[in-house]
């Protein structure tokens, strides 16, 4: 399968190009090595095309960042679970990062990067917060260092649809959504629209590989949706597992890796009556589908409507801490100190609750993590710490057109500072 939307042909013109415009930006500042969660892609890199973008558009974060640095940065998309392995040092950073099947890999080694040296990435991007058993590998791989864990922006997750029989937009309520993702509701006709060409049948696409996007959506149905302690969602970032109390997900039911594949099949597939969830940006850039939700829409009602902000509060932000698990009985996440962690703010987990249902605007909503090591940087720790902060220098911000109003995707107003970033990354 083809990751993206349009194709090989632009990365097999400029590739050529592209191998000569970073060898020479090298000779003054390395390429920042990164990857993982695909529901920011469209933010930090803009256009999509492969899993692997090495020079990212001039007015994406990362383009921003080297625009205001000077230090170019590649992003492969991974999965935000693929992505901490390899910060980790479970899966290695070198390789091709190839569009199928999916990368465990952020391609240090592919042409366009060509940093075959680099044993640990410069960064890794993570719509799931560090677990304890992420936390346990990195520390089980990575000897004294310490993983760096920093709230990036928020991401609305759009309920992507394709229905040739609806001539206006598809509206949904909170428990409409529910009903749909636990099975109770199979049929168009159920939410009271008409029937697909294809019938009336609703075939589900969900996220088949370790996801963050699946870890805010089931964040949002586990906390929203009416259930038993014998039936109702998990928070996870597998959303098989999330689904599981209700013997979900069903045999009709379409696994996809990325938000980018999940929105590909809904929109290109041969017939229609698809159904599923995905980063807001990944749908506009094939003008798919969106469902309002409570009368609200991911892109346009994402944010404080004046800054176009997620807001998050001190209060909403634990440090040292990693998720545990899930209630047995409600499926709501954990979360609880990490044993043996430094006694610094250099892990800040966003509480679950905080966004799970949020008092006004999209219901919907994931908040993506930038994360790197303490140690190991070597000559590329004072990038690190700028890449690291880069969604909270306003030079960056105020050059990043990919993120913003209308994007599906916002900045946070949270409390992380630069200085604080800075002494989290050691060496």
């Amino acid at each position: 399968m083809i990751f993206g939307f349009n194709g090989n042909t632009r990365m097999n013109k400029l590739a050529g190009a592209l191998v000569l415009a970073i060898v020479a930006s090298s000779a003054h500042a390395a390429i920042q090595v990164g990857g993982g969660a695909t529901l920011p892609a469209v933010g930090y890199v803009g256009t999509v095309t492969h899993r692997l973008n090495a020079s990212p558009d001039a007015n994406s974060l990362l383009g921003a960042y080297k625009s205001v640095t000077g230090t170019p940065a590649s992003y492969c998309q991974t999965g935000s679970g693929a992505g901490k392995n390899v910060l980790a040092g479970v899966t290695s950073v070198q390789g091709q990062c190839a569009d199928s099947p999916s990368p465990t890999d952020f391609g240090a080694a592919n042409a366009l990067v060509n940093r075959t040296t680099l044993t640990q990435p410069n960064f890794a991007g993570s719509d799931s917060p560090l677990s304890t058993t992420d936390y346990t590998n990195y520390t089980g791989h990575r000897g004294t260092s310490r993983p760096l864990q920093f709230p990036a922006v928020a991401g609305g997750i759009a309920i992507v649809y394709r229905n040739d029989n609806l001539s206006t937009q598809l509206s949904l309520t909170s428990a409409q959504v529910c009903s749909i993702f636990n099975g109770t509701t199979t049929k168009w006709s159920q939410l009271g629209v008409a029937a697909p060409v294809a019938g009336d049948t609703i075939k589900v696409v969900y996220r088949a590989d370790g996801s963050g996007t699946s870890f805010g959506f089931s964040n949002f149905l586990s906390a929203n949706c009416s259930g038993t302690p014998a039936a109702h969602f998990k928070t996870d970032q597998a959303f098989s597992s999330a689904v599981s109390l209700y013997s979900l997900p069903g045999a009709s039911w379409n696994g996809q890796s990325g938000n980018a594949n999940v929105v590909n099949t809904i929109v290109n597939s041969a017939d229609d009556g698809y159904i599923g969830y995905a980063e807001a940006a990944n749908a506009l850039a094939v003008a798919g589908n969106i469902a309002l939700v409570n009368g609200k829409d991911p892109a346009a009602d994402l944010g404080d409507a004046t800054t176009h902000k997620v807001t998050i509060n001190s209060a909403d932000v634990v440090y040292n801490n990693a998720i545990t698990g899930v209630d047995a009985n409600t499926g709501r996440p954990t979360f609880g100190p990490i044993s043996g962690a430094p006694t610094t703010s250099c892990i800040a987990l966003v509480k679950p609750n905080a966004y799970a249902t949020p008092a006004a605007g999209y219901p919907i909503v994931a908040v993506s993590y930038l994360l790197g090591s303490s140690e190991g940087n070597g000559a590329d720790a004072a990038n690190v710490r700028k890449l690291l902060g880069a969604p909270y220098n306003s030079s960056i911000v105020s050059a990043t057109g990919t993120i913003g109003a209308g994007t599906g995707l916002a900045f946070l107003t949270a409390p992380i500072t630069q200085t604080q970033i800075d002494g989290c990354v050691i060496n």
